[in-house]
């Protein structure tokens, strides 16, 4: 545990920042990730929530160390239920004008972090976005097209704040595509509540769905040029799992597309914006179905591929359909199973 000064008792009405952190069973690495909050300009005006969602390890107890020295640091406690319900758990009880969600195994960057600090006190915008720089948790250096993909590419710090809609189009214009990731920004309180935004209960890549839809709803969102986060590529993470069976992820999927799909015609049908969205849906889409091998598994009959094929923007994911075409039919008719209803 740092040596940093005990802090002094919050006054819930003068909070600016809530920072999140779930946690579970990452005893290896929470001392980390609060040791690099905590060399923040960490004063009475942010309060830190842990979530523990029923830990085994030695979390708890560090967790506790942490609450019993710091008091502006709580914790409280959910049955396992994983990170989504984690996270909404820590949305209701959050006090601050501002909520920022990390993750317990990633760090933030100190210096970086105590502007973040700062901006909460003074900003006005839904959601302020920053960029992320990335680590392997064994040393080795990560490749720079996968820490490329955590910069806001195609915004700008002049840019000022736009709406929601433009933040995702000028990076779709940059690069056809964009970072959809929970720790890339800060988000107002009221706006997240008012607008009924938490988290899918029970599902994996929960990211996915909720920073979509958070981000297109938004009607003043700014950029700041700078990283905040660390994010630790780790083995046994929830993107980096250990195990073969794709299965829970698949099923994830499967629900968050449909969903963002539905969303985005809803919000945006007959603006040229929906086909430019679209088309980024189905290049994640593509690029996850076959990452998992939904055919392989089964559940090739219950992707729509008509959906996919009507929205693919690049030659390369019009191909990918007529692959995945294929593929599924090859699976279905050498299993003789048929795929999982």
């Amino acid at each position: 545990m740092s040596d940093n000064e005990v802090v002094l008792n919050t006054d819930n009405d003068n909070i600016s920042l809530s920072v999140i952190i779930p946690f579970y069973n990452t005893g290896r690495y929470l001392e980390q990730c609060l040791d690099s909050a905590l060399k923040g300009e960490i004063t009475n005006a942010v309060e830190i929530i842990l979530v523990d969602d029923g830990s085994t390890d030695d979390s708890s107890e560090i967790a506790k160390g942490y609450a019993a020295r710091y008091s502006n640091i709580r914790i409280i406690t959910t049955s396992h239920e994983g990170q989504s319900e984690a996270r909404n758990a820590g949305i209701k009880e959050a006090k601050g004008k501002y909520i920022f969600f990390c993750d317990s195994d990633d760090e933030v960057i100190p210096y970086a972090f105590s502007r973040i600090i700062r901006l909460s006190r003074t900003a006005e915008s839904d959601i302020v976005l920053w960029d992320a720089e990335l680590f392997n948790d064994d040393g080795s250096p990560v490749s720079k097209k996968r820490a490329d993909y955590f910069i806001h590419k195609g915004l700008n710090e002049n840019d000022g704040i736009l709406t929601g809609k433009r933040i995702i189009e000028k990076q779709l214009d940059a690069r056809r595509d964009f970072p959809a990731t929970v720790w890339l920004g800060m988000h107002l309180r009221t706006f997240l509540t008012a607008n009924n935004l938490y988290f899918e209960k029970g599902l994996l890549n929960e990211d996915e769905l909720w920073v979509i839809k958070t981000i297109l709803k938004a009607q003043k969102v700014e950029y700041i040029n700078v990283k905040t986060y660390r994010y630790r590529i780790r083995p046994g993470s929830i993107t980096n799992p250990e195990s073969d069976d794709r299965t829970e992820y698949i099923k994830a999927l499967l629900f968050i597309y449909p969903a963002l799909y539905s969303f985005c015609e809803e919000n945006f049908g007959g603006d040229p914006f929906l086909k430019k969205i679209e088309a980024c849906l189905t290049k994640r889409y593509l690029h996850m179905i076959f990452q998992y091998d939904f055919c392989k598994y089964g559940y090739g009959g219950q992707i729509d591929r008509k959906k996919l094929k009507a929205t693919a923007g690049r030659l390369t994911d019009k191909c990918r359909v007529m692959l995945l075409n294929i593929r599924c039919g090859i699976m279905k008719n050498s299993s003789g199973t048929g795929d999982h209803e």
